[in-house]
């Protein structure tokens, strides 16, 4: 059998890139077994995870299923999964009302693991509110990690980077805060930029009056503006990085926390420095580009949209900045402030936009990580399934507790993915955590690296998958099929590709089936790489049968042409 790949597509990240070039897929004997006949058996719920608190502030732990209505699109829907938090009542002693469907249950042991995510935005800290939150997180991880938890750091100055592993253990989530402590950042030198340009937005020559403060006055604006832009596209690299991380961590079972530690994203660059420019000049110096600011709030929302997604709710932490306690929600900058006061308000609403989307809280201190802490015991977690799988569409969530005097939280919707991204979910994840089972007994064989030009190299993938673990349907003179094959690829370091995605009919027919199933199925890519370490995720679907398999692989360090 042969099957056409088709057309190339790319997989492309900062640090490396992977090409799928079209090959035809080819069968390789294997042994005969029966081939399966059998039905695809969807179980699809969505778990929302909520927080309820007294006026006091204190979590509530004792709520039964019965005192909660969740609602997706402002309709009720039941529940089918009910967890309540660890304490003080154990889940299975809570009684279950009459209107409380009987199959009511817990969710299953894997989807209670918690996983904490520290995220370190260097490109947006800087020194003075940096090292103060890295000296509390090394005691906060020892304090509250709990057996079975798991810790991933991260961080980006102008590349995503992973310190660690995703691990239990705290000695070496301690080993990649100490290496984050000797690491100079991003964020001190953008902020060393910003506070020259605005010192000499006062100096003599800029605001004098002649010829030659004209020209200094143009330069400066052009210098700010330019700067501005620069820093656009750096936040925009950021988010992108970012979307990526939560899409790969959708596709870990369980409760996700992710800690990001920031000053907040700029989503209007540069514009505390023109605004102050222009006041001081007397012209309408105006901010950076609109469609720029606007283009990063929407960014802001699809991170927080696709956090949505995977059950990942956002803590953010970050330590009083000059401009105080101000709030983005004020409905834009107001005139005549100081430049740190707009610094401040621009990126408020970044930190806002996180945590109010996805039911997570701001801390101000790092004395507030305790309530990080008690929030990941304090969860409810209510299930249900809805009547729509995979439409692509952002469903929004809404609960009501039955009770008076509380208060409620959780996240405000989530997108339902489409199959194809799922399968990229469960790619990404495989970087993080390993395959999740091989149901296909796939396999994936990887050939000799060829260089490609100075720091490159092509490298042959093989994915083979046994015909007789596919679910073929009759189709007349005919049985068909389809696998889908996911590809993703991470350097050492952590950076990661775009996760490519391949589709392919399989049509036999009916005489040639027996043959057939004896054989391997196999898919032939060759992907471009940065020479040297890189982890490859695979997962084979079978779309029929809504199995699939993931395998991942490492690549040790291929030599590059000079």
């Amino acid at each position: 059998m042969r099957s056409a790949i088709g057309s190339a597509s790319w997989l492309a990240a900062a640090a490396c890139a992977a090409l799928l070039v079209p090959a035809p897929a080819q069968a390789q004997p294997a042994p005969a077994t029966p081939h399966p006949i059998a039905e695809a058996v969807r179980v699809n719920v969505v778990n929302v995870e909520v927080w309820v608190t007294g006026r006091d502030g204190r979590p509530v732990l004792d709520l039964r299923p019965e005192e909660f209505e969740l609602r997706e699109d402002g309709k009720p829907v039941a529940l089918t999964n009910f967890l309540a938090p660890a304490a003080p009542v154990p889940a299975a002693a809570l009684p279950i009302a009459a209107s409380t469907p009987a199959a009511l249950s817990a969710p299953p042991p894997e989807e209670q693991q918690r996983t904490l995510i520290v995220f370190v935005d260097d490109l947006n800290l800087s020194r003075v509110t940096r090292l103060p939150v890295l000296d509390r997180l090394g005691p906060f991880l020892d304090e509250q990690l709990r057996n079975g938890d798991r810790v991933v750091i991260l961080d980006f100055d102008l590349n995503l980077r992973q310190l660690t592993p995703l691990t239990s253990d705290r000695s070496v989530a301690a080993a990649g805060l100490e290496k984050l402590r000797r690491v100079a950042n991003e964020g001190g030198m953008v902020r060393a930029q910003r506070d020259r340009i605005l010192a000499d937005t006062g100096r003599g020559a800029v605001l004098d009056a002649g010829t030659g403060g004209d020209m200094a006055r143009r330069g400066l604006l052009a210098e700010a503006r330019w700067s501005g832009e620069e820093q656009a596209y750096r936040q925009e690299a950021l988010l992108r990085s970012l979307q990526r991380l939560v899409d790969s961590l959708a596709g870990m079972p369980g409760r996700k926390a992710l800690l990001y530690v920031s000053d907040g994203i700029s989503v209007n660059p540069g514009s505390d420095v023109l605004t102050e420019a222009g006041a001081k000049f007397g012209v309408a110096a105006g901010a950076s580009d609109g469609v720029v600011s606007q283009n990063l709030r929407l960014r802001l929302r699809d991170v927080a949209r696709h956090a949505n997604a995977g059950r990942i709710t956002f803590y953010t932490i970050n330590l009083p900045t000059p401009g105080g306690d101000i709030t983005a929600e004020r409905g834009g900058i107001p005139s005549g402030v100081n430049p740190d006061v707009i610094d401040a308000i621009d990126r408020d609403f970044s930190l806002n936009q996180f945590t109010s989307t996805t039911g997570g809280q701001r801390l101000f201190n790092t004395d507030m990580l305790p309530r990080m802490a008690m929030d990941l015991d304090a969860a409810y977690s209510l299930g249900y399934s809805p009547e729509h799988f995979g439409d692509g569409d952002y469903h929004r969530l809404a609960v009501a507790v039955r009770r008076a005097g509380v208060s409620v939280r959780c996240r405000e919707g989530y997108l339902d993915k489409t199959p194809e991204q799922r399968q990229a979910d469960t790619t990404g994840a495989a970087l993080f955590a390993g395959g999740n089972g091989n149901p296909l007994e796939a396999r994936v064989v990887i050939g000799t690296g060829q260089p490609q030009g100075r720091g490159k190299v092509m490298l042959p993938v093989t994915v083979l998958v046994p015909a007789r673990n596919l679910l073929l349907a009759e189709n007349g003179a005919a049985r068909k099929g389809q696998v889908s094959i996911t590809i993703a690829a991470a350097t050492a370091g952590g950076a990661r590709s775009e996760v490519a995605h391949r589709s392919f009919p399989i049509r036999v027919p009916a005489e040639r089936v027996a043959p057939f199933l004896q054989h391997d199925v196999s898919f032939e890519f060759s992907l471009l790489l940065d020479a040297g370490a890189m982890t490859i995720a695979v997962t084979a679907r079978d779309d029929p049968a809504e199995l699939e398999s993931v395998v991942v692989t490492s690549v040790g360090g291929a030599p590059a042409a000079s």
